[in-house]
């Protein structure tokens, strides 16, 4: 399994005299905010990659669908059956190309974007590590540091006592600058997040409307029989009802 700093920071929290416990309590919060935050990309870039292979599936199964029906002897033996089906094919044939153009919306506005901003959680997460890192080589000198004071006080020891301290220093310095860095702009980055999704998810909502509008308006154009289809859900429903009844009601169907 490979480390992750979300969690390590969450469950164990930063020990370490170079920062202060309510400083790593607020820095705890900003990354699980980026944990979920990262869940929720993933999970929207997967769920737009599906809705577009869901959108070019329907096409192709409504138009096999029709192709079938068509070539049925059911249809070829009733001429406005095979007219209305006709017409369906027609309308899904030239639909299609409304479907592709929602498809790359869908792409350009949502699976390329999030696939990206994926990309600031990998840095992030290396910037996280670096921290961590370079907190453990502190404590590291630190101790060698302590040990070194101990010693007797020969020029030898003096000598390296003094250049633990130097490295020790500017140690310190490296982390201090890249703790400063990420508790200002990980906040930086939570609260940025709306402004980047908000277009995208604004820009498939557009283009699902002027797909639908643009459906409509070939639907009128190229289904011209069923212009005059005004039954509502609930009265054909009603209506198929009495004919299966009907069918039912055969000696042959009802001995079965």
């Amino acid at each position: 399994m490979s480390w992750n700093p979300w969690k390590k920071l969450q469950r164990h929290g930063s020990k370490s005299y170079l920062v202060q416990r309510q400083d790593e309590v607020v820095l705890e919060k900003h990354v699980s905010k980026l944990e979920q935050l990262e869940n929720t990309t993933k999970k929207l870039y997967k769920d737009a990659k599906k809705y577009e292979d869901c959108i070019l599936e329907a096409n192709r199964s409504e138009k096999k669908m029709t192709s079938d029906l068509s070539n049925s002897m059911l249809c070829q033996e009733e001429e406005k059956l095979r007219e209305l089906l006709e017409e369906w094919h027609s309308y899904i044939s030239q639909v299609n190309a409304f479907d592709e153009d929602l498809v790359l919306v869908t792409r350009r506005t949502v699976v390329e974007p999030m696939k990206k901003f994926q990309g600031v959680f990998s840095a992030t997460r290396s910037a996280l590590r670096k921290r961590d890192q370079a907190m453990q080589e502190c404590e590291k000198v630190r101790q060698k540091v302590q040990k070194l004071q101990e010693k007797e006080k020969t020029g030898p020891n003096i000598v390296k006592l003094e250049s633990a301290r130097q490295n020790l220093a500017n140690l310190e310095e490296d982390f201090k600058a890249q703790d400063k860095l990420l508790k200002s702009e990980l906040p930086l980055l939570n609260e940025g997040r709306i402004e980047y999704f908000q277009p995208c998810l604004e820009a498939l909502i557009k283009a699902q409307v002027e797909h639908s509008g643009n459906s409509v308006n070939l639907f009128a154009d190229t289904i011209p029989s069923l212009k005059n289809f005004d039954f509502s859900e609930m009265g054909l429903r009603q209506q198929q009802n009495q004919r299966f009844e009907r069918i039912r009601a055969l000696s042959i169907v009802g001995e079965n």
